[in-house]
């Protein structure tokens, strides 16, 4: 969402005006009216961000205040680190001599710079009014967007293979009359086919014959509740159609409650995404002494959860190498038609990029039967190679996937990007994860939460429970029961990067064995151009050596000096100077990550110390000799990984 942009900014300049304020003598107004003008502008962009009318200029002007806002949070930490970083002194020292030479001098230029960024600012909402924009709080907008209605996409999953044992379970849990409340949930990610199975249920012979009426109605991100009642109570009672149109809502409640306590029903609310959803709807549902069924589909195992924490909570698993070949071979291939064993060959490969998930399997499907189901096998190389091209292009799995993404809280949407930095298939610690998002500004506690005294790794670790609990971030267990490591799968992954590069949130840069270098581009989303300055790399060094990474910084160049992340990826032999270009150029690095750097002699260089914004460095599996004297200088430092 748009906002997510300037909330993000609005926050961290918030969290510099507290954590730096010994530092920004002279300039703290100045910086505080910034705030206040990112805040301004953000009930602008609330109320262009859901007019579809508006959506290419949205893209626009998001791109130029990311601009804007990264120029701020670049005046702002280059102040400090005028006053910070004096050579041969430490921070107190620099920042005495430096309030007594020049103080006033400097925040004379820093003032001046930011009044220009606040006149971008202001230039940027009298264009958003000149186009009917107005400013609108959330609450507003939420009230605004609630009889509108999103896409489903079960229209296009109509084969079925594999789920016998979940058939079975939910056929017998729908058939036991023993249990006096009848709630059954099934969640997973979107596009495992929770809706295609939850039909199925239904359609089953025993259970349509062991019920009096059933009943089908979609929740999405979007609802009304009066239509989404009215609705089921028409299919449910049929004959009383008109009665019920004339309903109130509070006749609407309790017709539907008492029908369901009268009669054996099975009502299906699929794709029920919030708690707030099901409170709005909870009241026309007797939850005990029914023999009537309810049955969720959800993304969120704390929605089903939350819903009735006694019933069952089905999770939808992925496919089976063979079911996905049983599926991809009913999309993509006439029943006449020869498979012979390169197309076999080629299907499995391609099978690899669906990693179990029909609706995957299913667009895969329909590709080949588009381009290469009828046709020779050089045009399954060629669907083979531009897989990733064909997706973005042809499919719907984007946009069910994109749904995950968007109906995410602004706070949340910076920690899911920053997983898309670490390679694919990835295992990442969960502990080092967190680590990084405290450090990179990205766990913030509200007010409640300062006055309670909770612990920032707290939250960070409830954002992480969030993101698994929808479904977007898959994790494994420690004996304890703790999250020991966190991975995309392979398809929410292509999301996750997508998303990141279209934001400018990240750049990723593969440096191959023969010094060939490969930008990560956006295989699932259009791509957005920008300016705007890199401000996290992901340098992946497949079998690199010292010479790869020296060209690699000079290609670089000076994008590098405005990251606040840099992480590499692959094994790397030398000596530590090589490293010198990012403690030298990449004086406002919040996140450094130098691991598994096998063979390198001595130690640190010493300009490691200039490094002032430092807030995490991990130098984990690497060979060193020793740290120098000025790691005393980062004083920000929270995270060391030795």
């Amino acid at each position: 969402m748009a906002e997510s942009v300037v909330s993000s900014m609005g926050k961290t300049i918030g969290k510099l005006l507290i954590d730096e304020a010994k530092f920004l003598w002279g300039v703290e107004g100045k910086v505080q009216d910034l705030q206040k003008e990112l805040e301004l502008i953000q009930g602008f962009l609330m109320d262009a961000d859901a007019r579809p009318e508006h959506e290419q200029a949205v893209g626009v002007w998001v791109s130029q205040l990311r601009e804007i806002a990264y120029d701020a949070e670049d005046v702002i930490e280059r102040y400090i680190l005028r006053v910070a970083q004096k050579k041969g002194q430490n921070i107190i020292k620099a920042y005495a001599c430096f309030v007594a030479k020049c103080a006033c001098l400097q925040a004379h230029m820093v003032g001046t710079e930011i009044e220009g960024l606040k006149s971008r600012i202001s230039n940027l909402r009298m264009s958003m009014q000149d186009r009917g924009i107005r400013s609108v709080n959330e609450g507003e907008r939420k009230h605004r967007g609630a009889s509108m209605s999103r896409r489903t996409y079960d229209h296009i999953k109509e084969d079925f293979v594999g789920r016998e044992d979940s058939m079975k379970e939910l056929v017998e849990e729908m058939l036991n009359d023993k249990k006096k409340q009848g709630v059954i949930s099934i969640w997973g990610m979107g596009g495992l086919g929770k809706t295609s199975l939850a039909k199925k249920v239904i359609a089953h012979e025993k259970v349509k014959n062991n019920f009096d009426g059933i009943a089908w109605a979609c929740i999405s991100q979007e609802y009304h509740v009066k239509d989404i009642l009215m609705g089921i109570l028409i299919k449910l009672i049929p004959d009383q159609r008109q009665e019920v149109k004339e309903m109130i809502d509070d006749e609407l409640f309790k017709a539907l409650y008492e029908i369901q306590q009268k009669k054996r029903c099975i009502v299906v609310l699929d794709d029920i995404w919030t708690k707030e959803a099901w409170n709005c709807l909870r009241a026309a549902f007797p939850m005990d002494d029914t023999r009537s069924k309810l049955l969720i589909t959800t993304r969120n195992k704390e929605v089903a959860e939350y819903i009735n924490p006694r019933g069952l909570v089905h999770e939808l698993r992925c496919l089976s190498d063979q079911e996905s070949w049983d599926l991809l071979k009913k999309r993509a291939f006439p029943e006449t038609k020869v498979i012979n064993e390169d197309m076999k060959r080629l299907g499995h490969e391609l099978l690899k990029k669906c990693g179990g998930i029909p609706l995957a399997i299913i667009v895969l499907g329909g590709l080949l039967a588009v381009n290469g189901g009828l046709l020779a096998v050089d045009e399954w190389e060629k669907v083979y190679k531009k897989i990733n091209l064909h997706f973005s292009d042809k499919s719907e799995l984007s946009k069910v996937l994109a749904l995950s993404y968007d109906d995410l809280p602004w706070q949340l949407k910076p920690c899911f990007l920053h997983l898309g930095s670490f390679p694919e298939d990835a295992e990442i610690p969960a502990t080092k994860v967190l680590n990084m998002w405290i450090a990179e500004g990205f766990v913030l506690l509200n007010a409640y939460e300062e006055e309670s005294k909770t612990q920032v790794e707290d939250v960070a670790e409830q954002y992480l429970t969030e993101l698994v609990n929808r479904g977007m971030v898959q994790v494994r267990f420690n004996l304890s029961g703790k999250i020991k490591t966190c991975h995309l799968h392979d398809l929410m992954r292509e999301l996750c990067v997508s998303m990141a590069m279209r934001e400018s949130f990240l750049s990723i840069l593969n440096i191959q064995q023969d010094n060939e270098t490969e930008d990560c581009s956006s295989p699932m989303a259009p791509k957005v151009e920008s300016t705007c300055k890199i401000r996290r790399l992901s340098l992946n060094m497949r079998m690199s050596d010292k010479r790869n990474m020296i060209q690699s910084l000079k290609q670089i160049g000076r994008a590098t000096l405005h990251l606040r992340t840099l992480m590499f990826f692959g094994s790397m032999e030398g000596k530590w100077k090589i490293c010198q270009p990012i403690f030298t150029n990449c004086k406002f690095l919040r996140v450094l990550k130098l691991e598994y750097l096998f063979n390198m002699e001595g130690k640190l260089p010493k300009s490691v110390g200039d490094l002032v914004h430092l807030r995490f460095l991990s130098l984990a599996g690497s060979s060193f000799q020793g740290l120098p004297k000025s790691m005393g200088n980062l004083v920000c430092m929270e995270f060391l990984d030795l």
